[in-house]
């Protein structure tokens, strides 16, 4: 008898999960991918496809999963304890082992705003911004990456317009203070106002409290209620609570990745919501479930960071070096070699899934901090360079 595994969500860490299991050649084993979207959205492109610099932020599923994988366009409702998952179709799909990896959604925004974290948002976002008048005024409202890069992306190639940044505080806070303020001075040269530390007026429609014509928010992300709605453990921000080993607490045949999902031991705190935390957690939960298929024993999660890259326009943008647990580092990188940096990245993340698509385990990442870390230890690894994060959570698995 077969063995069927089903994976949640079709954003970087669910492909790379049903990459890994489909490619392992297991015989009789059934890989199945649930996801609402007819095609693979690239989220880290989102800022650069609602300036409307790139044509398209989406990529043929075909061109990126193993062949062996069977993919459903639909979404899923509930994940029921007979293991089956009710579709919003109307039809259910069995498991013997489940991925959770359903990715973040945005999260509210006021009246009069459009949210890019997503691909129908972003699209919106394109058609307004195409048809302001010269002398337009646009607000982006965000002080994380996705706000930066979407200023940027907007004021570069809508030169006639009047873009303003408004943060409650620094922008990308988590840079080294010599790193923030090049990224500022780019952000001027580009011709966007910093209006930090001045809170959004609320109520009524944002567009007259900030004198704007369009606002594009970029604050603040969700989760979809599928796993509390299901009865699964979540945290306080509905998040699918995790073993170290991806494994639901409780549950011997659900994992999770990804921006839904979050490890509940302090240790991974430094796990931020960003694909260059969920493709390696996609596909360490695919590996679990293939240990165990073997007999072997489940590893602990291992991850980590090495740099931060962020877009400021086509010939321009930021690296911030990190150590391990996103911490960063006095060295970083600015202007066109960044650029260069940061879109060498973006375009590696769509060649580590068709890698994984081709051999199971082509896939590596770099590993996490060591100091502090539990005794039950994952093996080492190759390390390779670490994907870009996904605009603040912007990113998105």
């Amino acid at each position: 008898m077969g063995t069927t595994a089903v994976v949640l969500g079709g954003g970087y860490a669910g492909v790379m999960a049903a990459n890994r299991l489909a490619a392992s050649g297991r015989p009789g084993l059934d890989v199945v991918l649930v996801t609402p979207e007819p095609r693979f959205v690239e989220r880290i492109r989102l800022h650069e496809y609602a300036a409307g610099v790139r044509a398209d932020a989406t990529a043929d599923f075909g061109s990126l999963l193993h062949p062996g994988v069977r993919r459903i366009q639909d979404r899923a409702v509930q994940i029921r304890p007979e293991r089956t998952v009710q579709l919003a179709g109307g039809a259910e799909a069995g498991y013997d082992y489940l991925v959770y990896a359903v990715g973040s959604a945005a999260g509210t925004a006021p009246d009069g705003a459009v949210r890019i974290e997503h691909l129908e948002g972003a699209a919106s976002a394109r058609r307004e911004l195409a048809a302001l008048p010269a002398g337009a005024r646009v607000a982006v409202v965000g002080g994380g990456l996705t706000a930066v890069e979407t200023a940027a992306e907007t004021a570069r190639s809508f030169g006639s317009l009047r873009v303003s940044l408004h943060s409650a505080g620094p922008v990308v806070p988590g840079l080294r203070t010599q790193t923030r303020r090049s990224v500022e001075k780019s952000l001027r040269r580009a011709g966007v106002e910093l209006r930090s530390g001045t809170p959004v007026p609320a109520g009524g429609d944002v567009r007259a409290g900030l004198g704007a014509d369009v606002v594009l928010w970029c604050a603040g992300f969700g989760v979809p209620d599928l796993a509390a709605a299901s009865g699964l453990p979540v945290n306080d921000g509905g998040r699918l609570s995790l073993d170290p080993t991806l494994r639901v607490r409780g549950q011997d045949r659900i994992y999770g990745a990804g921006d839904a999902a979050v490890i509940d031991d302090p240790f991974y705190a430094y796990l931020r919501m960003c694909c260059a935390a969920a493709m390696p957690m996609g596909a360490e939960a695919a590996g679990n479930i293939l240990r165990a298929l073997d007999g072997k024993a489940e590893v602990r999660h291992d991850s980590g960071f090495r740099g931060l890259c962020i877009s400021l326009g086509r010939s321009d943008g930021a690296v911030q070096f990190l150590s391990a647990d996103d911490s960063p580092i006095r060295f970083h990188l600015h202007g066109r070699t960044a650029a260069v940096q940061k879109e060498i990245i973006c375009r590696m993340t769509l060649r580590w899934i068709r890698g994984e698509a081709k051999r199971s385990g082509a896939y590596t990442w770099p590993t996490g901090p060591q100091a502090g870390k539990a005794t039950t230890a994952a093996p080492a690894r190759t390390t390779a360079p670490a994907p870009t994060a996904a605009p603040a959570p912007t990113t998105r698995s």
